[in-house]
């Protein structure tokens, strides 16, 4: 080892060296080399591997043949059910100007559970008044209140009232005793 008698410095050189192979900082370190190199090959085989590989065109053009016939065949199915629709509409409403259309009186029916309000709170109605309307499915002060100007003057046509539904205010009457019921 005569010759490295010429290199004063070369004990602190090598510790130098080792100190900074050991410490692994940033780019100076092995082992940032060595993992860039490795996901540089990984990524140039699967690019070399996907380049490569064939393809049958014309698979795939028959394979999109394929689908733009199903596409129209769904299409003229549907447009078809469509124009059966519009015909059977067009049917229907040619049907219902023919048809009169029947007056409807009763403006809710009971619900099952509910109990039936004392109507001869209302000023004007009476037990016989409101038995008949109990017969029409009237026995709430809600169903009362929900009655528009038509209701309330078909009602007084078919249970001939001579305007005693307007004249003795029962619509807000109901209205008023309908609140109450409520606890409002």
């Amino acid at each position: 080892m005569a010759w490295t008698a010429e290199f004063p410095d070369l004990d602190e050189a090598r510790e130098q060296a080792r100190k900074a192979m050991a410490l692994p900082i940033g780019l100076s370190s092995p082992l940032w080399l060595a993992f860039g190199a490795a996901a540089s090959v990984g990524v140039a085989w699967w690019w070399a591997t996907r380049w490569t590989r064939a393809v049958n065109l014309e698979a795939m053009a028959v394979a999109a043949k394929a689908q733009v016939a199903a596409v129209e065949d769904f299409v003229e199915r549907e447009s078809e059910a469509a124009t059966q629709a519009v015909e059977a509409t067009r049917a229907v409403l040619a049907a219902a100007t023919i048809i009169e259309p029947v007056e409807i009186i009763a403006v809710e029916t009971e619900v099952p559970g509910s109990v039936a309000d004392d109507l001869t709170q209302l000023s004007g109605i009476g037990p016989k008044l409101a038995a008949a309307l109990a017969e029409r499915g009237i026995t709430t002060f809600a169903q009362l209140a929900a009655w528009t100007e038509e209701n309330a003057a078909a009602f007084d046509a078919e249970l001939s009232l001579k305007g005693r539904v307007a004249r003795d205010a029962w619509v807000a009457q109901a209205r008023r005793l309908a609140g109450e019921a409520k606890g409002g």
